[in-house]
């Protein structure tokens, strides 16, 4: 920040110099009879800003190691201000007693009224350092938490675009319209169904494109019909079991996560009648996080991917928690679990 600006020791020499002429201006050192020359103010003055800048620095390198080692509950800003004041009142008071006592000597009264001088001077010079120091922090801080929102926006758009062009993409179409006009010739009902089924999963991708959470009934819902349209596509190629308790669907998730798996599974494993391909969904025992395993049954050859998937679903969940997504595989199965999130009111 700015105790380790590259032009450091310009700003010193301007902020001795600006203090400087200020103190001729008041006519100071006349007011209080200090019969101190200027240019041993001057030099006293930029000696005295650059160890309480040069401190300060040195301070905020150490801050880390200091805080671990006291283990007060303090800002860091508030700690470091905290540590100028000895800081200040040595390096300050060092100087201005060696230049009172042996450079140019004053009566022990005057030395006194000198040093309660350069102590306020420096006291306030300290204080205006820290306060521009705390404007830069935050000012920093407001710049990062921007670009973590624009970042976060970026991505969400990724995964909605991800997520619509998984359901538009040709194959998609291709595959659900072809299984249609199959059910078409032998059950009009169930054609009927699938249909509807169809809607659902294209209404709450439109519906909830933009949002950052929705509740874990929402998104099991949008499951359900998802899992259908699978189904009956797949049929005993492939078995999803949803078993998630009733208590657990007023959390939330981020939205469409759920989909983006069953498709990460689906894109990476074989699925047939001779081995079906299992997808399970449920909580975990502790109801802290909701899991989606498959069995591990690799293709010979996968698709291109294009990197979305997974890290797409941590970053989301990392702007908005800290709980993490855990990800384990092992010989016989591949599981996710997303943390189950409570919104404050």
């Amino acid at each position: 920040m700015l105790f380790s600006l590259r032009l450091r020791y310009v700003y010193m020499l301007g902020l001795a110099v600006y203090t400087f002429v200020n103190v001729l201006l008041m006519e100071a050192l006349p007011y209080y009879g200090l019969p101190v020359a200027n240019g041993y103010v001057l030099l006293l003055f930029v000696v005295c800003v650059v160890l309480i800048w040069e401190g300060n620095r040195l301070i905020e390198l150490a801050l880390p190691t200091i805080s671990r080692a006291v283990n007060w509950r303090l800002h860091p800003l508030l700690l470091a201000f905290l540590l100028s004041l000895p800081l200040t009142l040595v390096v300050v008071g060092g100087p201005a007693l060696l230049l009172g006592r042996y450079v140019q000597p004053l009566p022990p009264g005057k030395l006194q009224l000198g040093l309660k001088l350069i102590l306020a001077v420096g006291f306030r010079i300290n204080l205006f350092l820290n306060t521009i120091n705390t404007g830069l922090f935050f000012m920093r801080e407001l710049r990062l938490s921007q670009v973590e929102a624009e970042q976060h926006k970026k991505i969400s758009l990724q995964a909605q675009f991800q997520s619509l062009k998984d359901q538009v993409n040709p194959h998609f179409l291709f595959n659900n319209l072809n299984v249609l006009s199959t059910l078409l010739y032998q059950d009009v009902n169930q054609a009927s169904e699938f249909l509807q089924q169809l809607s659902k999963v294209y209404r709450y991708v439109l519906q909830n494109q933009e949002k950052e959470v929705v509740e874990v009934a929402s998104e099991l819902e949008f499951m359900e019909s998802y899992a259908y349209l699978l189904r009956a596509r797949f049929r005993d190629s492939l078995r999803i079991e949803i078993t998630v308790p009733d208590a657990l669907r007023t959390r939330y998730t981020v939205p469409v996560a759920l989909q983006m798996l069953l498709e990460n599974a689906l894109k990476h494993n074989v699925s047939s009648r001779n081995r079906p391909l299992l997808i399970e969904v449920f909580a975990t025992p502790n109801y802290e996080q909701l899991v989606v395993r498959n069995t591990l049954q690799p293709k010979l050859a996968v698709e291109p991917s294009t990197n979305l998937g997974l890290e797409n679903i941590r970053r989301r969940y990392g702007f908005i928690s800290t709980l993490p997504v855990e990800v384990e595989a092992d010989a016989t199965n591949f599981t996710v679990r997303l943390p189950l999130l409570n919104l404050n009111p």
